[in-house]
Formats: C-alpha cells, structure tokens, sequence
C-alpha cells in the first residue's frame, strides 16, 4: 500500500512538472515570437512646397524603425538644388545629403501609442557641387570691393548636426502626418579655395553658426 502511494506521488509530480514545463515553454514561444517594432517610410512636402516661391528644389525621403516602444531610428536622405544671390555673390549648389539619428516619443496617446510628439537629434552630411558665378573681390587692406570675379564648379561638402522637436498624428489607419523642426549648427566643410558655404542642401544658408529646416510631410507605416 504504502509503495502504491509513492509510486502514485512521483506520476502526479511527474505529471505536474511536465504540465509546468509546457506551459513555460509555451510562455517563453510568446516572448520569442514578440511582434516586432513598427517601420515606417515617408516623404517631404515641405521642399516642394517652398519651390513655388525660391530658388529651392529637391526632394527628401525617410526610414524609420522603431526599436523600443518610445525610441524609433532615423535615416534621411534627399537631393536638393539651390542658390544664394546676395552682396554680389551668385552661387549656385546641387547635391545630395544624409542624416541618422534617432526620436523619442516623450509622450503618446494612450489609446495609439503611434501619436505623440518627440525630441531627437541627426548627425548630417552632404556632398555637393557648386558653382560660383560672381563674387566680390575686395582690397585687403580697406575690405572695399575692388573687382568681381568667378569660379570653376567644384565638388564640396558639409556637415552639421541637428537638435529635433515634432510631432506625429495618425491621418487614416496606417497613414500619419509628421512635422518637426531641426534647429541646425554647422560643423565644417571641405571648401572651394577656402571659401566658406553660403548654401548648403538640406541646411540652407549658411549665414550664420545656427539655422532652422523644418520638416512636414507624410510617412506610412509599413508593419
């Protein structure tokens, strides 16, 4: 009898370890198989838009995939044309640029998390040609204008770096409206005969240390 009992024991332990054990693995099958983050792809509207009344024109693109349930990775990448006509300057500039980066979502609706608004930044890079058509030459011991003068296009590029505030709302199921600005500070540049940039793709004129793109388009999300 006593040997029924303990032979009746070790099944049922047996039995509830085994239970144990496929409902851990079951559990863990869950975490493993854990839906990944969203991904979406978008476009500028703001660049063409600006066509209409400037000499700017191109066109900008994104990726976004988000990593953790407020962090999302960025790529940018875009092609714009431009030029600066000023103080007897005529330059004109085509090129491609680049940025990475990342956003965090520092709030977010609680019914959809996917709206919100976020803080970020971008390290950016562009690589371009330009082509300077008339520049002032100028004594230089008085700094008054003597003369004019012009340049061979050549290939430059620049670098920057940029501080991001926006925001995102979901427009119909998948398809969302983003729009931020990316206060910029100007880093560098491979220059033309040590003259500095006065336009640069993506980042505009360089008429200072700071400038302000803005960004307002519309992304879809892809999963």
């Amino acid at each position: 009898m006593q040997r029924q009992l303990i032979l009746t024991f070790l099944l049922n332990l047996v039995a509830i370890n085994f239970a144990f054990g496929q409902d851990t693995i079951a559990k863990d099958s869950i975490v493993k198989i854990k839906n990944p983050g969203h991904l979406y792809i978008g476009v500028d509207l703001s660049t063409p838009a600006q066509s209409i009344f400037s000499d700017k024109q191109g066109g900008q693109a994104f990726v976004s995939y988000q990593i953790k349930p407020k962090i999302h990775a960025i790529a940018e990448f875009g092609f714009e044309k431009n030029t600066f006509k000023e103080n007897h300057w005529d330059v004109n500039v085509d090129g491609f640029f680049g940025k990475v980066g990342v956003n965090y979502f520092f709030t977010q609706e609680s019914e959809n998390p996917e709206n919100g608004f976020y803080v970020g930044g971008r390290l950016a890079y562009s690589a371009y040609n330009q082509k300077i058509d008339l520049y002032p030459i100028k004594d230089i011991y008085t700094n008054q204008m003597i003369g004019e003068g012009s340049k061979e296009k050549a290939s430059v590029s620049s670098y920057w770096v940029e501080v991001v505030i926006g925001g995102r709302l979901q427009l119909h199921k998948k398809l969302y409206a983003d729009f931020s600005i990316h206060p910029a500070v100007y880093i560098g540049s491979k220059k033309q005969e040590d003259i500095d940039p006065l336009v640069i793709p993506s980042y505009g004129r360089n008429n200072g240390l700071f400038n302000l793109p803005i960004f307002w388009g519309l992304s879809y999300q892809l999963f």
